[in-house]
């Protein structure tokens, strides 16, 4: 795989790059050195304990590990520490938890957008009283300042979700989405760190990419699934 940004890394969790990692990402983080990532793209537990009713072949998903407390406040924390200095945390958040996040994420991060993730739609719930949630918001936070790369793009990006049918995951982002994530805020090469990795994604993404990905699971199911769709990107 790709090799450029990871000579300093120690051989402890070195092995864990490009790796399918079941494990509780604070853990993983405790041996990760300070500043040893280039960006944070996650996509991590609401804290909402959000139950999807979505059925994939007549199967419901099963709620999320750690969506019914604020566990990610503590690994907002962590990820500020293992990231580089002039780097980046792109996190996605609920429009219900926003104004917390933000102000969680503010302790530690400067606060420079909101992406907008327009995906058309909508969804079931109060039709008579609720206008369509055709969006979702992630905060870019810089630890320093992290230059753009490329074009400087609005706030707002337009892509299809994942097809119902095909989705493997209740809150799966699509592939479009992390990957344009990952190409303004990082160098082919650099190290991609999700600490909530969920169906892996953003390790698809990095794969096209060619950014190496770091990242952890604690779902077996998910992580089995994370590694059937890699398999399957090598041999795209």
């Amino acid at each position: 795989m790709f090799k450029e940004s990871i000579n300093s890394i120690s051989m402890t969790w070195q092995d864990k790059i490009n790796k399918i990692n079941q494990q509780d990402c604070l853990e993983l983080m405790k041996e990760m050195p300070d500043g040893c990532v280039d960006l944070c793209v996650t996509d991590p537990p609401y804290g909402i304990d959000y139950q999807s009713n979505m059925r994939i072949q007549s199967k419901q998903f099963e709620k999320l590990e750690n969506d019914d407390n604020d566990m990610r406040f503590v690994a907002f924390k962590e990820i500020y520490r293992v990231l580089k200095n002039d780097s980046v945390i792109v996190s996605f958040c609920s429009f219900k938890n926003y104004a917390v996040d933000y102000l969680e994420l503010e302790k530690y991060f400067n606060i420079k957008n909101c992406i907008i993730w327009f995906k058309g739609g909508g969804g079931i719930g109060d039709l008579e009283h609720s206008l369509l949630t055709d969006y979702e918001m992630a905060i870019v936070g810089h630890k320093g300042l992290c230059p753009i790369r490329g074009k400087r793009d609005g706030s707002v990006w337009e892509a299809q979700k994942v097809f119902s049918g095909a989705m493997t995951h209740p809150t799966e982002k699509p592939i479009d989405i992390m990957g344009r994530i990952i190409g303004k805020f990082s160098d082919v090469g650099n190290l991609v760190f999700d600490p909530f990795m969920g169906s892996w994604t953003t390790a698809r993404a990095c794969m096209e990419m060619e950014r190496n990905f770091i990242g952890a699971e604690l779902s077996a199911d998910y992580c089995e699934i994370g590694k059937q769709r890699l398999r399957q990107q090598v041999l795209l």
